[in-house]
């Protein structure tokens, strides 16, 4: 038996994604249980139709001693040789839970996120962060999702023999290529409206290209004219409905990836970029800021440029629609190829199965 514990299985991040993918994956092999310290959505119910059980234990923040007390009477009850954790505060409150405990199960840390500036993290996080770093020898490994993250998890004094890095992968049947090069060109970004994703980056980018023969669709929560800082955006830099298509958030996702050409991210600090791998795995080059693992999981199928930079990032979409159909064609190949080759779900569930059974 396999028990997760994470802070919240109700939003759509990476580490909620990864963990709906792993459960799903891994059904065969493992018994899953699924403990949300907060809340646990109905976007995850396919996934719990694979679980044993779950509990949703109503975490707030003024009632911390008594879920840490609900967690190791649960833990205790269902005796798992393995726990993996979800986040910082799944990860802070399970090795509380834990403390002075007779049963002593394998417990793996699980870290999805960015320390690129710990200042300007919440008032909540940076408690966890604290605590974090002085329970880090605890668990019997840490994982990261990306090589960043355990470079400024380990600057900041994480402290544990056994840190690894494991990336998101991806269901690749999900993500198919489409072979047809869209005229014009069609340029692609998603993410949430959000100060992290650079937002501003993107409208001025945007605009210095609104001459060109291009269309942009932009996705994400947020990302409409009913958002008045996006309308501020919008009309700031004079841009055009025809040319610039808002389309908040988008549910079929695989869909939107077929319908550009080309995807770009501008993000100003990110951990593992999952749009990056699912747009590769739909055979989209990329064009991204220098964030994150973003060049690690790009390479040389893309461009990567320094964050921050729209005329950078405007640069590389003209290089790219200078080239010839057929070196865009190969391009799109590549692209799937190393995804294919590096960031399956199933070969990211294989490390997962082999850091466990250590």
């Amino acid at each position: 038996m396999i028990v997760h514990v994470i802070t919240n299985f109700s939003g759509i991040g990476g580490a909620e994604m990864m963990l709906s993918r792993l459960v799903k994956e891994t059904k065969r092999d493992n018994t899953h249980v699924i403990i949300s310290l907060m809340e646990i959505s109905d976007i995850y119910a396919e996934t719990l139709k694979y679980c044993d059980s779950y509990y949703s234990l109503k975490w707030n923040g003024f009632n911390t001693i008594l879920v840490i007390a609900k967690l190791r009477k649960l833990l205790k009850k269902l005796a798992p040789k393995t726990i993996q954790c979800w986040m910082y505060h799944a990860n802070v409150l399970t090795s509380l839970s834990l403390l002075n405990i007779r049963y002593k199960p394998n417990l793996f840390w699980g870290i999805h996120h960015s320390l690129a500036s710990p200042k300007d993290e919440s008032l909540s996080t940076k408690i966890a962060l604290g605590l974090s770093r002085n329970l880090s020898k605890q668990p019997h490994a840490i994982v990261y999702c990306a090589h960043s993250s355990l470079q400024q998890h380990k600057a900041f004094g994480f402290q544990n023999s056994n840190q690894y890095v494991i990336a998101n992968g991806v269901f690749l049947d999900k993500f198919q290529p489409n072979p047809i090069l869209h005229q014009p060109t069609i340029i692609g970004f998603a993410g949430r409206y959000h100060t992290a994703k650079g937002y501003p980056y993107l409208f001025e980018t945007m605009s210095l290209l609104k001459d060109q023969p291009i269309i942009f669709k932009i996705a994400g929560s947020g990302a409409s004219l009913e958002n008045k800082e996006v309308k501020k955006l919008f009309d700031q830099y004079h841009l055009n409905e025809e040319k610039v298509k808002l389309l908040n958030q988008v549910s079929d996702m695989p869909a939107f990836y077929r319908s550009i050409d080309i995807f770009l991210m501008t993000s100003i600090t990110e951990g593992f970029p999952n749009v990056l791998v699912e747009a590769m795995a739909s055979g989209l080059p990329c064009i991204s800021t220098d964030v994150g693992d973003a060049k690690y999981i790009v390479q040389e199928l893309g461009t990567i440029v320094p964050p921050r930079s729209a005329q950078a990032l405007a640069d590389a979409i003209l290089d790219y629609i200078a080239k010839s159909d057929s070196e865009k064609i190969t391009l799109k190949q590549f692209t799937r190829q190393r995804i294919e080759q590096n960031f399956s779900i199933e070969k990211v569930s294989e490390q997962y199965m082999k850091l466990w059974s250590q």
